[in-house]
């Protein structure tokens, strides 16, 4: 039977805990446009919920509404993984760790794939546009 592989740009990372031990398989695709445009836009939700978090907790003596919080905006966060790459995402990325660095982490290591395919799509495009 005849074959066609299609490349779709699909990248695969193992997610490792802070054990060495495997969480899973976290997979996304870069060089898709609508995958990019999600990316960049959560990226830059960071640090908005960040200070949003900062601002909420300011007038908060109690650590326990503190921590809920911060719960909160992890919790916001996951979602959202979760519906750019798909459910259980942040599962496999996270465990069940809820920390605001974790994120920064996060967009640091993913960040420069899309970085590349959208260099490498606009230079594409440039070449043949002459």
């Amino acid at each position: 039977m005849d074959s066609l592989q299609v490349r779709t740009g699909q990248i695969s990372l193992q997610i490792l805990d802070d054990n060495g031990e495997s969480r899973g398989v976290f997979k996304f695709n870069p060089q898709d446009i609508e995958s990019a445009k999600r990316v960049f836009a959560l990226q830059a939700e960071l640090p908005i919920k960040q200070t949003e978090f900062e601002d909420r907790i300011k007038g908060v003596a109690d650590d326990k509404e503190r921590l809920l919080i911060l719960s909160d905006i992890v919790d916001y966060f996951n979602d959202a993984i979760d519906t750019c790459f798909g459910i259980e995402s942040s599962a496999i990325l996270f465990g069940g760790a809820k920390t605001l660095s974790m994120y920064e982490d996060f967009f640091k290591g993913i960040l420069p794939y899309y970085e590349k395919s959208s260099k490498q799509r606009t230079a594409k495009y440039r070449k043949s546009g002459k």
